[in-house]
Parts: C-alpha cells; sequence; structure tokens
C-alpha cells in the first residue's frame, strides 16, 4: 500500500476550460497520466482507482480520458450524525479495510465505500447491520 507521501493533489477539471475543478490525491504514474486515490465527489466520470490521462492549462489538470477503469465498485449513503460518528461504523470501516477496501465520508454524513469488483461482501448488508444497532 502507498504511504501519504507519495500522493500528490490534482486540480482536475471536468468540464474542459477549467472553471469546476475538484482537488483530488493522486499518484502520478507518468507524465500527464495519473492514478485516482480518493472519490471525487462533484463528478462521476471518474473513481477511486481509475488512471486518467489529462492535459495540463495554467495550473489545472484538463480531464482527457479514462485510460483503465477501477477494479474497485463504489457505493455511497448518506447517514446520520449518529451513525457517522458510531463504534459499529469503525469496526465496519477496519474491516472495509481488511476487504482490501477503501472507505470515506465527505461532507459529514456522506458515507462512500470500494470495495474489489469480485468481493463477497454485502456492503449494503453491512452498512444497514450498523445503522440497526445505532438506532436499537
Amino acid at each position: 500500500m502507498n504511504s501519504i507521501q507519495d500522493f500528490i493533489p490534482l486540480h482536475l477539471c471536468f468540464d474542459g476550460v477549467g472553471r469546476e475543478v475538484e482537488v483530488l490525491d493522486v499518484i502520478q504514474l507518468d507524465e500527464h497520466i495519473y492514478r485516482i486515490e480518493e472519490n471525487p465527489v462533484f463528478t462521476e466520470k471518474v473513481a477511486y482507482g481509475d488512471v486518467i490521462r489529462v492535459k495540463t492549462n495554467n495550473d489545472v489538470s484538463i480531464y482527457m480520458e479514462t485510460i483503465e477503469k477501477s477494479k474497485f465498485t463504489r457505493h455511497n449513503w448518506l447517514l446520520s450524525k449518529e451513525v457517522i460518528y458510531s463504534l459499529e461504523l469503525k469496526i465496519l470501516k477496519n474491516k472495509i479495510r481488511d476487504w482490501e477496501g477503501k472507505s470515506q465520508q465527505v461532507f459529514g454524513g456522506i458515507f462512500i465505500v470500494n470495495l474489489p469488483t469480485n468481493t463477497k461482501v454485502d456492503i449494503n448488508d453491512e452498512v444497514q447491520r450498523v445503522i440497526k444497532m445505532v438506532q436499537k
């Protein structure tokens, strides 16, 4: 697994002109080629694990194409504050890491999980179990 030092912030634009920019952690693989190391929030054109080609324009990288799709499947939930801060969700996050996946929390209550495409884990059942445990 890569250390945090390997990541670089990339100002990535998907509108083609540089007006709408999202800063994402990436690993540079080659000139203008990057692997995305977190989920973008404002687009579904790319996802965690995708390898993309960009062109640079005034310190902004313009998305050109996806060279290789991620080997992960993305799942999203909007969770209550009680669930987000629960011990049960922390335990699930550790399990996700053990399953070689990645979890991410954005804007307080949006919980994003990426699991290997071939996983046998039913992550929706796991999240629903956490919600039920917290609501007891």
